[in-house]
């Protein structure tokens, strides 16, 4: 009987098992079967501060992860990241064109990994803002680089942007005065840019700030200039463990009357500083005072800045060497330096005073150079920006050049270099770089004043065969003649971690010269037709009379001073003309023209003047606030005016 009884007990447990195991897998087959998050509701809205980013806000019948895929047969194909599991997501969409219509499609993925597509719909993007629009640009070829990062900066207005590898502007975000500097009116100048690791854009706005910005445009930290940060200004390197080298201006008074200058001539000195964002310390940790003497004369290639001080060593761009050194370029020397990792010594000096190499080939030299930067070859590659080269080394034209140098010999030969064809001359700002894939993107970020140049970044191969070009102009940038790009950026993938599904398409190979030809001939023949007209009322007499006589008589036009000489001929149009504006209220003033109490817009007449029947013309823009007085004239030297003419504004404008 125990027997019976105890297989009948062991019958009962292996059927108890037998369910257990039954009614596991029937959950989990059920859980299998069921049916995944839906979307509930959703909105695509896009932002009002930036019209190439597009909100998504969604919700999910359950939790999951999300994303959206977007495209348009031009522009290419894109997802955006994955984003954290949940119910509620607000997935922030860029790399988008102006004015483009996309098709999007809303994707739930579950815990396995699997995916799929929710919700479908379209959307338009907005126009870019008016400075940017009122751009013309150009661009054909294919960029090897995905992301092309820049900015573009006049007077008035300043912008970092995106291209996408055709060229088209898919990011921007205006720069505002920052904190301390809401009393200016024209933004701080934004100069060297770089992406972070989380997305995040760090810039230079040089004689201001560091600012470190996320792809919305939201600040998240910044370091203004001051006793403890200095002047920052130019350049920085992003160090490993995330705190930041920058360079820094400490403004000194100097007795330079032995150079013929200033008994107290105030003079900026450069220094490396490191700011440590998460602590805010900054310490200095160079000094420029230490290694060169500020008191002697073939130390010396002055210009001021902003006419307030004088800039010393001028030193433009900074970037990491191979052996843990610092790659300095210093305008004003017109000299590449070699500082040890531990920033106590310079290893060695290229051009300029003390060089420890020389140039066995005069037309290997470089002038006003930027963008210096060690090769992994140990090459020095910069822009020769080509500012004060001599005429047998082959006069005015800008390049990249690639340098070695041959410790040996102590010899310093050009090992590479790519000059614009036709050649262009960009005697401010522009950059070099050498990409992974040995390609070079080259940046000239200027143009003569006075000339209608067209800013250009170009991609090389090491051929020196154009794969790339893109160019933007501002012609409507009067009454400051600069419209500036500090350095195209590439090397960089996403912005905001979406990734590529299908490239944009390339832009043919068109003629560009022919393009800006037509550009700029449409442009003075609407500025011959308004000199026309005027100069046909002043020969009727139907002119206003001149606020001033002088050589040239100064009439007053809308929001424009309108110089007029009869008869002129090409002598009188070769000076400068001098251009003081004194505001109503020295509040209108940029904080550092205060001490000044004027404004300065010279100009040169060519590029903006007209010769007509025997007679010359040419317009000056005025700003927009309200005037006292205006001070012009043409100079015969720097210092010394050819003529002048003084005179209240009689007229309110």
């Amino acid at each position: 009987g125990g027997v019976r009884r105890g297989k009948a007990l062991m019958r009962r447990l292996g059927m108890g098992v037998a369910r257990a195991i039954l009614l596991a897998v029937c959950i989990a087959v059920l859980q299998s079967c069921a049916l995944p998050p839906s979307v509930l509701d959703h909105s695509l809205s896009i932002r009002d501060d930036n019209a190439l980013i597009a909100e998504v806000e969604l919700s999910l019948s359950g939790a999951a992860q999300v994303f959206l895929e977007y495209e348009n047969p031009r522009a290419g194909k894109f997802r955006t990241a994955l984003s954290e599991s949940g119910t509620e997501h607000r997935i922030s969409v860029a790399r988008l064109r102006a004015e483009t219509t996309y098709s999007y499609a809303i994707g739930i993925q579950d815990a396995s990994g699997a995916a799929q597509i929710a919700r479908r719909g379209e959307f338009r993007t907005g126009p870019l803002p008016d400075d940017l629009a009122r751009m013309h640009r150009r661009a054909s070829g294919r960029s090897s680089q995905p992301l092309i990062l820049t900015n573009y900066a006049d007077h008035f207005n300043d912008y970092i942007v995106f291209w996408d590898e055709a060229g088209e502007i898919v990011w921007y975000q205006a720069h505002e005065p920052m904190e301390g500097f809401a009393d200016r009116r024209e933004p701080v100048p934004v100069t060297a840019i770089e992406q972070k690791p989380n997305g995040n854009l760090i810039y230079i706005n040089s004689w201001c700030c560091i600012t470190e910005i996320t792809p919305l445009g939201e600040v998240v930290r910044q370091l203004v200039a001051g006793e403890q940060a200095g002047i920052p200004h130019h350049d920085f390197v992003l160090l490993d463990d995330g705190r930041v080298l920058y360079l820094s201006h400490e403004r000194t008074v100097f007795d330079d009357s032995a150079n013929g200058g200033d008994a107290k001539a105030s003079v900026l000195a450069d220094e490396l500083r490191i700011w440590d964002p998460e602590s805010g310390r900054v310490e200095q940790v160079w000094d420029s005072r230490d290694f060169w003497d500020i008191a002697s004369a073939d130390q010396w290639n002055i210009r001021r800045i902003h006419r307030s001080a004088l800039c010393w060593t001028h030193i433009n761009s900074i970037s990491l060497g191979l052996q843990g050194n610092f790659i300095l370029s210093s305008r004003h020397r017109q000299q590449v330096i070699s500082v040890a990792a531990d920033l106590q010594t310079i290893e060695w000096q290229l051009g300029g005073p003390g060089s420890g190499y020389r140039f066995p080939n005069p037309n290997d030299r470089f002038y006003t150079q930027h963008d210096a930067t060690q090769l992994p070859n140990g090459n020095i590659l910069l822009f020769d920006n080509g500012q004060r080269r001599p005429v047998s080394e082959g006069g005015k034209y800008s390049r990249a050049i690639e340098i070695r140098l041959d410790d040996e010999s102590r010899s310093a030969v050009k090992a590479w270099e790519h000059r614009a064809d036709p050649d262009i001359f960009a005697p401010l700002s522009s950059g070099a770089a050498r990409l992974g894939n040995g390609n070079t993107l080259i940046s000239f970020g200027s143009s003569e004043e006075g000339a209608d140049q067209p800013l250009t970044v170009l991609e090389v191969d090491p051929q020196g065969n154009e794969l790339f070009r893109a160019e933007a102009l501002r012609l409507d940038r009067y009454p400051n003649p600069w419209f500036l790009q500090f350095r195209a950026v590439g090397g960089i993938g996403s912005i905001m971690g979406e990734t590529m599904l299908r490239a944009p398409a390339a832009r043919l190979r068109i003629d560009n010269q022919q393009y800006w030809k037509a550009v700029q001939q449409q442009h003075r023949q609407q500025r011959l037709d308004r000199y026309r007209r005027l100069h046909e009322a002043s020969v009727s007499g139907d002119l206003e009379a001149p606020l001033a006589r002088s050589t040239f008589d100064i009439h007053l036009g809308d929001r424009a001073l309108i110089y007029l000489k009869r008869p002129c001929d090409a002598d009188d149009t070769q000076a400068k003309f001098f251009l003081h504006v004194f505001p109503a209220d020295e509040g209108d003033l940029p904080t550092n023209r205060r001490q000044f109490g004027f404004e300065n817009f010279d100009f040169l007449f060519a590029g903006r003047g007209e010769f007509l029947d025997g007679d010359c013309i040419v317009e000056a823009l005025l700003p927009d606030y309200p005037i006292s007085r205006i001070h012009t004239g043409q100079f015969v030297s720097d210092e010394e005016p050819q003529w002048k003419a003084e005179f209240p504004m009689s007229r309110p404008r």
